[in-house]
């Protein structure tokens, strides 16, 4: 899933926190966690259920099943299903670059903004990037049936077809995802991610690595086809710390078919842009996911508890009401961010494509040493650009990163205009 922006009514898609400078204002608590391994505040965990419902046949104790048990969270859940795929953002269309940039690769033939949870497996069903030598790791995070065969098969579950393994799959992402088949528990299900926080893991809350095990940066290792991230621990989540782990082993995510580059394809680096290297200033004060996207509820007969209609925090009063105490118009103020955020993203593509298309026309022409020079710009620019197009708050989470990130990918195009006798 890629980027589901704060203009849309709700931001299912994108479970991490709002991450700004919300300067003074203490968690409020409202996480439906029990444990957590650091960081946040986090409210009682739902009460353990008497009797939990009998699991399918991977192992899942599927959502229909818990909606008598937990009505109130079930329901709003329920509710996620509004954000569906009609009328998203087609991202060839708002980005035309991305067709050049994306050449020789599947997300040329089709992007579009992210639904809801409730449509993963819609998604990826309808998506033009898959084809048949696609295989099942691209099933990651899309059901928790698939974590489950993962998590009982080992990496012999990637390697298998995707067509095949995605005909045995019904369940969109729900409560396994989160809780396993325990709601008084948060749990990391992803176990690849659990291993890429390393000792870290008690670093952050519990609430925001269940979020952060989907919402990331991964890869898929070349001799298992295992779901990886390209990091172990918080400080080596940065983009110009990923590229280096990129580059030491010489991964690709695909050939650019104009310039030769070995390009690298950014997914979706929410947790990594929150809690990665110097952290957001909502990280540092112990904030996570929950507090900005799932808002405290209140049930007719009084019981408390967390919606799970994973929302657009500006948009819902019981999230934003908690930050008005410091905030006088938080509302503009990410308007003001996610502008001066996006209003770049398309200055530099422009200066990306006419980058690319220049040194595809002098790609024969240059000598071995400044044709491998070149191409890494090209390599470099376009995945710290992609670092922040695809993170799904258009700079909201940590608008100071996405302009570093910004920044590096223009010295990059700097240094290849130059390099190609190119005037930026």
């Amino acid at each position: 899933m890629k980027r589901s922006t704060y203009k849309a009514a709700a931001v299912a898609a994108t479970t991490v926190a709002l991450v700004a400078a919300l300067a003074a204002c203490a968690p409020a608590g409202n996480e439906p966690a029990a444990a957590p391994s650091g960081g946040g505040a986090d409210a009682p965990a739902a009460a353990a259920p008497a009797e939990t419902p009998e699991a399918d046949s991977f192992g899942v104790v599927v959502a229909d099943s818990w909606k008598d048990i937990y009505p109130n969270q079930y329901q709003t859940y329920k509710a996620n299903e509004a954000n569906s795929p009609q009328g998203k953002q087609n991202y060839l269309t708002e980005y035309p670059e991305l067709v050049t940039m994306y050449a020789g690769y599947g997300f040329a033939k089709g992007y579009d903004e992210a639904a809801s949870h409730a449509y993963t497996l819609q998604s990826v069903s309808e998506t033009p990037r898959v084809n048949e030598n696609t295989l099942a790791n691209c099933l990651t995070c899309k059901t928790p049936q698939y974590t489950a065969m993962v998590n009982s098969e080992g990496d012999a579950a990637y390697q298998k077809p995707f067509a095949e393994v995605l005909m045995e799959m019904t369940e969109p992402i729900s409560c396994y995802n989160c809780h396993e088949n325990d709601p008084s528990k948060v749990v990391v299900t992803q176990r690849h991610f659990a291993d890429a926080l390393g000792a870290d893991a008690d670093a952050v809350s519990v609430n925001a690595e269940t979020c952060g095990q989907c919402h990331n940066e991964y890869y898929f290792y070349p001799e298992t086809k295992a779901t990886t991230n390209p990091y172990v621990g918080l400080e080596a989540m940065t983009a110009e710390a990923m590229l280096d782990y990129y580059d030491a082993m010489d991964f690709k995510d695909w050939e650019h078919t104009e310039t030769g580059a070995p390009m690298l394809k950014a997914q979706h680096p929410e947790f990594e842009t929150i809690y990665g290297g110097a952290q957001s200033s909502m990280a540092k004060q112990g904030y996570s996911c929950a507090d900005c996207h799932m808002a405290p509820a209140v049930a007719e007969d009084g019981t408390e508890y967390s919606s799970h209609n994973l929302v657009n925090p500006t948009e819902d009063p019981a999230i934003m009401e908690k930050c008005e105490g410091c905030h006088a118009d938080l509302s503009s103020q990410i308007v003001a961010w996610q502008k001066e955020t996006t209003d770049r993203e398309h200055e530099l593509a422009a200066k990306l494509e006419a980058y690319i298309k220049e040194l595809a026309a002098q790609r024969e022409s240059l000598d071995a040493d400044t044709l491998a020079e070149a191409q890494q710009v090209h390599r470099h620019a376009q995945f710290y650009w992609d670092f922040v197009m695809v993170e799904n708050s258009e700079g909201a989470h940590n608008p100071g990163l996405a302009q570093d990130n910004l920044d590096k990918c223009e010295d990059e195009l700097k240094a290849g205009y130059a390099l190609l006798n190119m005037a930026y």
